[in-house]
């Protein structure tokens, strides 16, 4: 978690879309909105798996709001 970068092996979800559109980067929104970010996170979850990838770099969700509901779903299914 709050990561700058990924690692070359491993996906990389990012809050919103960017310019750099790699095939190892996944978006939670487009538009950086916490709320769906939310709702598409094991969506997200569930393709990097699909995809076979063995470690996931996050890039800095903040700390308020939902973004605690993102971040401590996160760390559970880090732990896991």
């Amino acid at each position: 978690m709050n990561a700058k970068k990924p690692k070359k092996d491993e996906a990389y979800i990012l809050l919103k879309q960017n310019k750099n559109r790699l095939a190892h980067h996944y978006y939670l929104s487009k538009l950086g909105n916490l709320s769906d970010a939310a709702k598409n996170l094991y969506t997200c979850l569930r393709k990097i798996k699909n995809k076979g990838y063995k470690s996931i770099a996050i890039q800095k969700i903040k700390n308020i709001g939902i973004g605690k509901t993102i971040n401590d779903r996160l760390y559970r299914a880090s732990n896991k």
